[in-house]
């Protein structure tokens, strides 16, 4: 049976599983932008990749593992900085200056979605949860690793996290004065820790 030229298109634009669940969360980041998350419906996020409604069902079960996705999607680039900073132990203050600079410059940079990830880091999924145990275990690997350390490392990012929300939603300081003071508030207290 021959295949007409349509049916050569169909089959070229099959993607593996993996590049076509990628590609329907970089669309739905796109579609979540600037919106309430509980207003967007797989409907949209299916027409928008150009898949259908049962397809993006199939990769994300529900909403909350969309969402969880997208966060995940939208902080790979926090997490490869991160990663940077912290690779070379211990984290001194230049390197505690730009962890927070990197925190405000995401919020900046996705001003529109920037609540939708604080949302979804506050969501109990367990992707998100994984991540964000991941990052700060990252972080309380510079003090040792151990329980404190974790406690500590929770506590920085909830609070980078709360203080960029807080700066994009105001913007009463300048960028930088904003970095500059959250450094010298963590750094007086996390400077003077034990470091492992």
């Amino acid at each position: 049976m021959d295949r007409s030229p349509a049916d050569a298109t169909v089959r070229r634009a099959r993607l593996d599983p993996e590049a076509r669940r990628a590609q329907i969360v970089e669309v739905a980041a796109e579609v979540f932008r600037g919106r309430d998350p509980a207003t967007v419906r797989f409907e949209e996020v299916a027409r928008a990749a150009g898949v259908s409604r049962s397809l993006v069902y199939a990769y994300f079960g529900d909403k909350g593992e969309l969402i969880a996705e997208v966060y995940l999607h939208s902080l790979a680039g926090l997490d490869a900085e991160l990663s940077r900073l912290l690779r070379d132990l211990p984290v001194d203050e230049p390197r505690l200056a730009g962890l927070v600079r990197t925190f405000f410059e995401l919020a900046r940079e996705n001003a529109d979605s920037w609540r939708l990830f604080a949302a979804a880091g506050a969501v109990d999924h367990c992707a998100v949860r994984a991540a964000r145990d991941a990052r700060c275990q990252r972080i309380a690997d510079t003090w040792g690793g151990g329980p404190a350390a974790r406690l500590l490392a929770r506590g920085l990012v909830g609070m980078l996290e709360a203080a960029a929300t807080e700066w994009l939603d105001h913007q009463e300081c300048s960028l930088d004065d904003a970095v500059a003071l959250l450094t010298r508030a963590l750094w007086a207290g996390v400077g003077h820790l034990p470091r492992a």
